[in-house]
C-alpha cells in the first residue's frame, strides 16, 4: 500500500514537472515585478509581467495564461475588479491573489469570486512554491479528467458503432437468405409441378440479382481489410476527370430518373488532367453519388461538379444533393467503416430507395482511395438542406 502511494505520489510530481504552465504576474511596483521574475526563474518557470490589471488583460487576449498572479491593491484596475474580468472571459485560467495582512478581507473575497488561493505579504518562496505546485496539481487533475470524458465520450461512439455493425450486418445478411430461401422453395416446388413453367427463369433471375448483391456485400467488407494497401495497389496514368465524371453520369443517371430527382453535371472548360487510378477513383465518386441517390428524396437535385483551381493548381470534384443532410456532431463519424447516421432500426436495403442501407463502408473506400491519391476529401453539410463531397486532387502540370 506504501509502494502505491509512493508512486502515486511520483506520477503526481513527475505531472507537475511535464506540465509548464503559461505564468502573468500583475504587479506595480517595478522592484517587486523583479523579485517575482527572479523567484519563478528559480523555480523553473519563465513568467511574463503587467503593470496594472489593464495591462494584463491585454496580455491575456494575446497569449493563453493557465496561472495569474495578481496584486490586489493596484493603480488604474484593482486586483479584484481584475479577477472578475479574467475569470468572466478567461474562466479556465486560475488565479492567484496576492495581499497584505491589512486587506485579508478582501483576499478572502476574492476566494468568493474564484480565485484559486491567496499569498500574503511579505511574500514568502517556500509559500509560493506550495501554492504554485497545488494549482498545477489542480490544473492536472482537470485536463486529465477531460481526457477520461473525451475518451469516454469516444467509448460510447465505438460502441454505438458496435452495435449499430452487428444490427446492419445481421440485416443485410439475413434479408437475402430469406429471400433466397423463399425463392429456392418456390423454384423446387416449380420444377416438381411444372418444369417448364416461365415461373422459373424469374425465379432464377431473382436468386442471381440476390446473390450478386450479397456478393458485392461481401466484397466491400473484404475491401477494408485492403484499404491499407490501397497505395501499393494504385495503376496511376494521367486522366481527364471530365471523362471520368461522364463515365459516372452514364452508368448512373437512369437511376436517378427511377427516383425521378434531377441529375446534372457541369465540366471544368479546361479539362484537367491528374495522375490517377480511373477505376478505382471512379469507384470512389459512383459512391459518393450513390450516396447522393440514397439521401436526396423525389423531386431533388444532384450536381456532379468538376472545378479547376489554375493558382493552386488543384482540381475540385464535387456531389452536391439537396438531401437530408447530416447532423453536425456526426460529421467526423461518417468516414469510419461500418457507420451510418440513420438510425439502424430504420435501415432498409436498397441502392436506390430513399434512406436505403447498406453495410456502411461506402464513404470509408471514398476516404482511403481518395487518401491513396494523395488528395482530400471534404464535407459540408446543413440538416435538412443537403450535403457537398468535395474531393481534392494535384492536377498534373
Amino acid at each position: 500500500m506504501l509502494e502505491e502511494k509512493i508512486e502515486a505520489n511520483n506520477t503526481r510530481t513527475q505531472l507537475n514537472r511535464d506540465f509548464k504552465p503559461n505564468i502573468l504576474v500583475i504587479e506595480d511596483e517595478p522592484e517587486v515585478r523583479e523579485s517575482y521574475i527572479d523567484m519563478f526563474e528559480f523555480l523553473g518557470y519563465q513568467v511574463d509581467v503587467a503593470e496594472n490589471g489593464m495591462a494584463g488583460l491585454e496580455k491575456l487576449k494575446k497569449k493563453a495564461y493557465q496561472i495569474v498572479f495578481t496584486d490586489l491593491n493596484m493603480p488604474v484596475m484593482d486586483g479584484l475588479q481584475t479577477l472578475r474580468l479574467i475569470k468572466k472571459k478567461y474562466p479556465e485560467t486560475e488565479v492567484i491573489v496576492i495581499t497584505g495582512f491589512a486587506t485579508i478581507e478582501n483576499a478572502i473575497k476574492a476566494m468568493k469570486q474564484g480565485a484559486f488561493d491567496y499569498i500574503t505579504k511579505p511574500v514568502s518562496f517556500e509559500h509560493v512554491r506550495i501554492v504554485l505546485n497545488r494549482c498545477i496539481q489542480n490544473i492536472n487533475a482537470r485536463r486529465e479528467n477531460q481526457k477520461l470524458k473525451d475518451l469516454n465520450h469516444q467509448l460510447r461512439e465505438l460502441n454505438e458503432m458496435k452495435n449499430k455493425f452487428i444490427t446492419l450486418t445481421n440485416h443485410e445478411l439475413r434479408t437475402p437468405l430469406a429471400v433466397l430461401k423463399g425463392y429456392f422453395d418456390l423454384l423446387a416446388m416449380e420444377l416438381n409441378e411444372n418444369p417448364n413453367s416461365e415461373n422459373v427463369q424469374e425465379y432464377l433471375n431473382i436468386i442471381q440479382s440476390t446473390l450478386n448483391e450479397m456478393s458485392e456485400m461481401i466484397e466491400n467488407m473484404h475491401d477494408l481489410t485492403l484499404l491499407s494497401n490501397y497505395n501499393s495497389a494504385l495503376q496511376k496514368k494521367d486522366f481527364k476527370i471530365n471523362n471520368l465524371v461522364l463515365n459516372v453520369y452514364k452508368k448512373m443517371h437512369s437511376l436517378f430518373d427511377l427516383r425521378k430527382i434531377q441529375f446534372s453535371y457541369k465540366l471544368d472548360p479546361n479539362d484537367p488532367v491528374v495522375s490517377i487510378d480511373p477505376q478505382k477513383l471512379e469507384r470512389a465518386v459512383g459512391e459518393l453519388v450513390q450516396n447522393a441517390l440514397k439521401y436526396t428524396p423525389e423531386g431533388g437535385k444532384v450536381l456532379l461538379r468538376v472545378k479547376f483551381d489554375h493558382l493552386k493548381n488543384v482540381v475540385y470534384l464535387s456531389v452536391a444533393d439537396t438531401g437530408i443532410g447530416i447532423p453536425h456532431d456526426k460529421l467526423e463519424l461518417i468516414f469510419e467503416p461500418f457507420y451510418e447516421v440513420q438510425d439502424e432500426m430504420h435501415h432498409s436495403t436498397s441502392k436506390v430507395q430513399f434512406m436505403g442501407g447498406g453495410i456502411g463502408v461506402g464513404l470509408s473506400i471514398v476516404k482511403e482511395i481518395v487518401e491513396a491519391h494523395n488528395g482530400e476529401v471534404m464535407v459540408e453539410s446543413n440538416p435538412g438542406k443537403g450535403s457537398v463531397f468535395t474531393i481534392l486532387l494535384k492536377a498534373k502540370t
